[in-house]
């Protein structure tokens, strides 16, 4: 199954990042170098520039299991309300994740995995916790734990189910506002790095000539690499800000 601690690129997704690094490389030896050279110095930096990808697409990814995950212990709480045994509960909230989801979505499919391996004998315990392992989400521990204290105990099972439920969700939800708030701040963060290559840009195509002191000798190389090196450290500034108020 799958291992969310990597993010696994589709072929679509490589020719599309693929496209957007070669578009990007371009534009930066355009404006800070004027040189089809300076493309192939930058060439090696596109390992850097899916990392960077992947690791926001991991965020994303974790956020919409998170979700899915809320609204499939929900289900189980509600099946086992209505007198579903423990298995039959999962069940019941695969076929209504797929409903809401379809039947490609994250949760579906580690709901799919579990139920193959039930009809295998394989203990729900044992499905849970490697669902939380692969998945690096304290939500999903927290519910395991208490998931394994409640079936051994014996006690208000369906109760302590629906309780976890609920703080969970109140929990994702307060995440979601987080999310929400912070959208505005990614916004101007990118508009802010945006501004930048804009401005050189505009520079270039409205005032041929202007910039070409820094371009073709060395010392003008030396500057704008300088600068590049500090746009380049003022975006990894901005995005450690944006993934540290996230992880709060």
């Amino acid at each position: 199954m799958r291992d969310y601690h990597v993010y696994h690129y589709s072929f679509k997704e490589h020719i599309r990042y693929f496209s957007e690094a070669v578009l990007l490389i371009l534009l930066v030896s355009y404006l800070f170098y004027h040189s089809l050279f300076a493309v192939l110095l930058l060439i090696p930096f596109y390992p850097i520039f899916l990392k960077i990808k992947a690791r926001q697409l991991l965020q994303q990814q974790k956020q919409e299991l998170c979700q899915q995950f809320k609204e499939a212990i929900f289900s189980v709480a509600a099946a086992l309300n209505a007198g579903y045994s423990v298995e039959n509960a999962w069940r019941e909230a695969m076929g209504e994740m797929t409903q809401m989801y379809g039947e490609n979505a994250l949760m579906v499919q580690e709901l799919r995995h579990m139920l193959a391996h039930l009809s295998m004998n394989v203990p729900l315990e044992e499905l849970l916790e490697d669902f939380a392992q692969r998945s690096d989400m304290e939500d999903v521990s927290s519910f395991c734990q208490v998931f394994f204290f409640a079936k051994r105990s014996g006690g208000d099972f369906i109760g302590i189910i629906r309780a976890t439920a609920d703080r969970i969700g109140k929990k994702i939800e307060l995440q979601h506002q987080l999310a929400a708030d912070l959208a505005a701040r990614r916004l101007e963060s990118q508009i802010m790095n945006i501004v930048p290559l804009v401005i050189l840009l505009y520079l270039n195509l409205t005032s041929p000539g202007y910039f070409d002191i820094l371009y073709g000798n060395i010392s003008g190389i030396c500057i704008m690499s300088v600068c590049l090196l500090v746009y380049l450290a003022a975006y990894a500034l901005a995005e450690r800000m944006l993934q540290q108020i996230m992880a709060m």
